[in-house]
């Protein structure tokens, strides 16, 4: 019987110390990775221009401008297309 307060007393121990963290780790952030900037800068459609390649349209919102990224699956090799810039 002297075991069962003991074995209590771990447990909630345990349990204070991962509150305790919880609540350092919330207020301590964590390191958060940016892709953008901006939210919404970039549009990615994905496509296939024919049946060996698969590609992904990058439209940039900032500057207007359009190009593809292509996968070639015979060569495992990823391409890009030219620049295209769209009317304003």
């Amino acid at each position: 019987m002297s075991k069962s307060p003991h074995r209590w007393m771990v447990i909630l121990l345990c349990v204070n110390a991962l509150l305790l963290t919880a609540i350092v780790v919330s207020h301590v952030g964590l390191p958060q990775a940016m892709a953008q900037v901006r939210p919404y800068d970039y549009i990615l459609v994905p496509g296939k221009i024919r049946a060996d390649r698969q590609s992904v349209w990058i439209i940039d919102l900032g500057t207007g401008r359009l190009t593809v990224c292509m996968y070639n699956k015979q060569s495992n090799s990823i391409e890009f297309g030219d620049v295209i810039q769209m009317p304003q």
